[in-house]
């Protein structure tokens, strides 16, 4: 099935990312607790430019996400879900209204709602959306979390800035994701990311 000639079907969450955009500025009830684990589930994106893409990075699994997964679609006529196969990865930018994707791709037209972060371009995981963290820094939630499925935002660490200019600090950045998912591969790309976030030279 050509989704993108099927404007009927929608991506299984994509009205609540477009609700809760809209309605950003609104005072909602009081926000539920989730246990977020980085790279399952919660993603803080990239504070430099992908070196090929030129976008800010913010999928878990960087360049080794899959180039092609099945979600979860329904078709708005008849409420038919159905597992449909996406891209792996969106490209979005955002701005003042939002994040959209930026390019026409199967299941997701271009100008899909991706969520809301600082103005720039992003590429994002399918499945995952945007928004802020506690400290207001862009990261990337699954689907079935984050502050636009009504759970409070993700409390990102801010223990490395004490040590801001230290292996220290790549050291507690390192500890805090291992904490959190002992599993969690991180990439050479990845590495260097966090190396830059804390004033670090990049490793050769």
């Amino acid at each position: 099935m050509n989704l993108t000639t099927n404007p009927k079907l929608v991506f299984g969450l994509a009205a609540t990312l477009i609700t809760a955009v809209t309605a950003s500025n609104v005072a909602t009830a009081q926000q539920r607790e989730v246990d977020y684990v980085v790279g399952e589930n919660v993603f803080s994106c990239s504070t430099t430019k992908h070196r090929s893409i030129g976008s800010y990075d913010c999928r878990p699994a960087g360049d080794r996400t899959p180039r092609i997964k099945r979600l979860p679609f329904i078709d708005t006529q008849t409420g038919t879900k159905t597992l449909e196969e996406v891209p792996g990865s969106l490209n979005v930018l955002c701005d003042q209204y939002g994040c959209a994707t930026i390019s026409n791709q199967p299941g997701f037209p271009k100008g899909t709602m991706m969520g809301k972060g600082a103005n720039g371009y992003f590429i994002v995981e399918s499945g995952w959306y945007l928004d802020y963290d506690s400290n207001g820094h862009t990261t990337a939630y699954r689907v079935d979390v984050g502050p636009q499925r009504g759970y409070a935002p993700y409390k990102a660490s801010k223990s490395k800035d004490a040590n801001h200019g230290t292996e220290a600090c790549f050291d507690a950045m390192v500890a805090e994701i291992q904490e959190e998912n002992p599993n969690f591969p991180i990439s050479f790309d990845m590495m260097n990311e966090m190396r830059a976030e804390c004033g670090l030279p990049p490793e050769e």
